[in-house]
């Protein structure tokens, strides 16, 4: 950019004045785009998390091809030490452990993570920010096929938890909806369910068992058509749609999967 000349044609710098008027321009241009570029920001970290629970899922997939339509049979550390490396070879049947070999490398941490583990390790050192619904603590998980009352041969397994899925069950069991006693708000073949639970989700920081949850994501959570009957109290207990933040959730059933971008719910169901 040059500078101004004189009427004798010397150069000359720029006002005061100009200069203001210049950096006011560039303000009032930041001030405008810089939400829309915040959004797309959001909008790009929220396809990378979706992603990487698909990977997660394909790993799965792969797992179960592997060992006879199988899930992976798995306990979690962090439930009791919320500050051990997932991926320490001393516990072998923790997801990173079990499920390595089968993700590809890089599904395990969102970019928006606001929760990880090993818990003490902050923002930047958490080695895995996604939650799986396992067995139990590390030694206290059942096994599926030692669980005393499972039924593999029936069209519905009703002694399974659907608070846990990763407990080596076979894959066509998988099902994160919660089988209650009728009457409850839904009916399938299986019979009368209220809820369903995700398999894998994002880990939410905070206290989401107290209703204090601190979420990765902000946008317009997804209507919950899975919910059945159950949508509309869903979205209540759940503060409804719109803008706010929330986190995704991988659900299942079988081998057919769902992500939703959703929110936390604290409140109890009819029958629950």
């Amino acid at each position: 950019m040059q500078t101004r000349r004189d009427r004798n044609g010397n150069r000359r710098g720029f006002t005061l004045i100009e200069v203001l008027v210049v950096i006011a321009v560039i303000a009032l241009l930041v001030s405008i785009l810089w939400p829309s570029l915040a959004q797309a920001r959001e909008r790009s970290r929220q396809l990378v998390c979706r992603n990487n629970l698909r990977s997660i899922w394909t790993g799965i997939l792969a797992y179960t091809l592997q060992f006879k339509e199988r899930l992976p049979f798995l306990e979690d550390v962090n439930l009791s030490q919320p500050n051990a490396d997932p991926f320490d070879p001393r516990y072998p049947t923790t997801a990173g452990r079990v499920l390595t070999r089968y993700v590809q490398p890089g599904s395990w941490r969102c970019p928006s993570a606001s929760a990880g583990f090993p818990a003490n390790a902050g923002c930047g050192g958490w080695k895995l920010t996604y939650t799986f619904s396992s067995a139990g603590k590390i030694g206290q998980g059942v096994p599926y096929d030692r669980n005393v009352s499972a039924n593999t041969g029936g069209v519905f397994d009703p002694a399974v938890s659907n608070y846990t899925h990763f407990d080596g069950r076979p894959l066509r069991l998988l099902d994160g909806r919660r089988y209650v006693q009728a009457p409850a708000l839904n009916r399938n073949k299986k019979g009368w369910w209220n809820v369903r639970r995700a398999i894998v989700a994002e880990a939410l920081g905070g206290q989401p068992a107290l209703g204090k949850p601190i979420y990765p994501h902000f946008g317009a959570p997804n209507v919950r058509y899975d919910l059945g009957n159950a949508r509309s109290q869903f979205e209540a207990n759940t503060l409804g749609n719109g803008p706010k933040p929330a986190y995704h959730e991988l659900h299942a059933d079988g081998d057919r999967v769902d992500i939703y971008f959703t929110r936390y719910w604290q409140q109890h169901w009819p029958g629950y």
